[in-house]
Formats: C-alpha cells, structure tokens, sequence
C-alpha cells in the first residue's frame, strides 16, 4: 500500500465533513507532502517524522518564495495529517522568513 493511499483512506472522512473545499485543499497539501516524501523512498505513514517534514520545508522554500501564510496552511495540513494518523506532539513548523531578528532569538 503506498503512502498516497494511506493518506487518502486516513482522510476520506475528514473530507466528508465541514468546509469542503478548505479540506479538499488540505489533503492536496497533504499528498504534495506524501509525494515529496515517497521520492525519499518512504513508503509507509509510520516512517514519517519531522525529518522528513523538515525536509518538505526546505524543498518548498527552493522551489520558489511561497508567502508566510502559504506556509502556514500546508503546515496546517500537515499538523491535521499528523492527528489523523496518531502521531504525538505536531510536525515541526516552517521558518517564517518575514519575522525580525529580535523574534528570531527568542
């Protein structure tokens, strides 16, 4: 089974409740995500961990300048995968590049 798969059955009812184009973008994101991580050779939800996620962040920011809050929503969608599938705590968050050097160092 691959990791678009699992994703899609993990959020097949989160999809079928509520804002329904706000979910069906989220799990867009969620499987540009899974597509990012497979290349990595990952195939399984349980082999996924904040290193890979890290590594997400990274290949979005070369990629071209997404917006802060562009970011942030595909954080969201990750943080929602990361509930659906179990995992404690969150996924680590992208660095937001508009913030100053003094809210850096705290």
């Amino acid at each position: 089974m691959t990791l678009h798969y699992q994703i899609q059955k993990l959020a097949h009812t989160y999809t079928r409740k509520g804002g329904k184009d706000n979910r069906r973008q989220q799990v867009s994101r969620m499987l540009a995500f899974a597509s990012h991580v497979e290349e990595e050779g990952i195939n399984e939800i349980g082999q996924v961990g904040a290193k890979q996620v890290v590594s997400y962040w990274r290949s979005l920011r070369a990629s071209g300048g997404l917006a802060d809050s562009t970011l942030y929503s595909h954080w969201l969608a990750i943080r929602k995968l990361w509930e659906l599938a179990g995992k404690p705590d969150e996924p680590p968050q992208p660095f937001m590049g508009r913030k100053s050097a003094k809210e850096r160092k705290l």
